[in-house]
């Protein structure tokens, strides 16, 4: 904003100057001669002087028999008038002469009435706005880069201001949809259910439009799945079948109904789409996990549980294995109710699992077989990767992601086309 304001005042100043320098030069050249109002009154004296002089030479004239009563009427008559007439002349100039300042009393106006429509009628909520939202997000950045938290203080003025912004702007989609993105941010989900229903509402068929919404009501709603949201999830994934926050809510209602083989199907498919790194993927494959668990401890079929996962015919059979025995070492005492996290992944590439299953620590060595249902992608993609490492950790949280205290053991690199079988590993280490 501030820069704007220099190169306003900037224009303005020019402007000013154009106006200003003519009358001020024009009124300097004008103190080198008489004023103004002393030149009219010399004037207007010598021409009295000379009227008074004419009607003499007149009287004489008549007097002496030279001219008759009409003729002197007449002329009289026309020297009165020519004598009025430059009278009238006189008292018109200063008019002219007061052009200067009505000229700048007008450039004044303009600037004042310029400026006020700007600020009232034109777009400087809409700078201010911007340079707000930019600042909030460099912040932000900063905080993250430092592995500090955003505080949540200045997303709540955005928010204000938002919908400050909104009060003067309500058809502005661009607005709701931010008040919708900031709103879920600070867990205003009122606000932010508001700004994204009118972003539905206006464009029903936008990719996103549907899920964010559902994802909104979800989150205001409990962690509740209602009819509602379940229509949009339908919606959203009928306008793009990869709306990976349709997925994730898809999946739950799924979880939620008890058919945990859906449920790991979808959220394999969301983990497949959702870049490495990215927030929410490890919840995802957790619940790939857990779903797939639930499934097999039910008599539910997980194949094809994972997206592009190969083609299984329909059953739980799988069509490669890769059998692992665990063994804890003898100088590491296993926790009550730990979890064991069992999978395999890219040598010294990404962290992110290929095959992961989970299941409870209970006894040691243990026989675990690794197969396509546990796959978290393509059987393609995972031959693909030349060599992996086997990791098996024993979680006291039953949290996916390693945690301090868990207990960890590591094999590889192991050539996927030459496989040991089965794989030994030793869980021999505490995080």
């Amino acid at each position: 904003m501030s820069e704007f304001l220099v190169a306003a005042g900037a224009a303005v100043l020019l402007v000013a100057l154009l106006f200003v320098w003519p009358i001020w030069r024009a009124r300097r050249l004008a103190g080198l001669e008489p004023m103004p109002e002393q030149a009219g009154d010399q004037r207007s004296s010598e021409n009295l002087a000379l009227y008074r002089e004419h009607t003499t030479e007149l009287d004489n004239e008549r007097r002496l028999g030279r001219i008759d009563q009409a003729q002197y009427d007449r002329l009289v008559a026309e020297l009165q008038r020519n004598f009025l007439a430059d009278q009238k002349g006189e008292k018109e100039r200063p008019l002219h002469r007061r052009g200067g300042a009505v000229l700048l009393l007008a450039l004044l106006v303009l600037v004042l009435a310029s400026g006020w429509m700007y600020f009232n009628q034109g777009s400087s909520g809409d700078v201010l706005f911007a340079q707000m939202q930019q600042q909030l997000e460099r912040d932000n950045m900063e905080l993250m880069r430092a592995g500090q938290m955003p505080e949540a203080k200045a997303t709540r003025e955005l928010v204000s201001a938002i919908e400050a912004r909104l009060k003067n702007q309500p058809d502005n989609a661009q607005y709701w949809y931010l008040l919708g993105r900031y709103g879920s941010q600070i867990g205003d989900f009122e606000a932010a259910e508001r700004g994204f229903r009118e972003v539905y509402q206006r464009a029903p068929a936008d990719p996103g439009n549907a899920s964010a919404l559902a994802q909104a009501i979800f989150l205001g709603n409990g962690n509740q799945i209602n009819d509602e949201i379940k229509f949009l999830i339908e919606r959203a994934l009928e306008v793009d079948a990869e709306d990976t926050t349709a997925l994730g809510l898809a999946g739950i209602n799924a979880f939620e109904q008890q058919q945990f083989s859906d449920a790991a199907r979808l959220w394999g498919t969301a983990v497949n789409l959702t870049p490495e790194g990215a927030p929410g993927r490890e919840a995802l494959m957790a619940g790939v996990v857990r779903a797939r668990e639930e499934a097999r401890q039910r008599g539910q079929s997980t194949a094809g549980a994972a997206t592009n996962s190969a083609d299984s015919g329909g059953t739980s059979e799988a069509s490669w294995t890769i059998p692992v025995t665990v063994t804890l070492a003898p100088d590491l005492q296993l926790p009550q109710g730990a979890t064991l996290f069992l999978y395999a992944r890219e040598y010294q590439g990404s962290p992110m699992p290929l095959v992961v299953t989970r299941l409870a620590a209970t006894q040691f060595p243990a026989t675990i077989v690794l197969d396509e249902t546990m796959a978290m992608t393509s059987a393609d993609r995972l031959f693909a990767k030349g060599q992996v490492e086997i990791v098996a950790r024993i979680s006291k949280s039953g949290q996916v992601s390693a945690a301090a205290g868990d207990l960890q053991g590591l094999r590889g690199p192991l050539p996927i086309d030459d496989l040991p079988n089965p794989i030994e590993i030793v869980i021999d280490t505490q995080l």
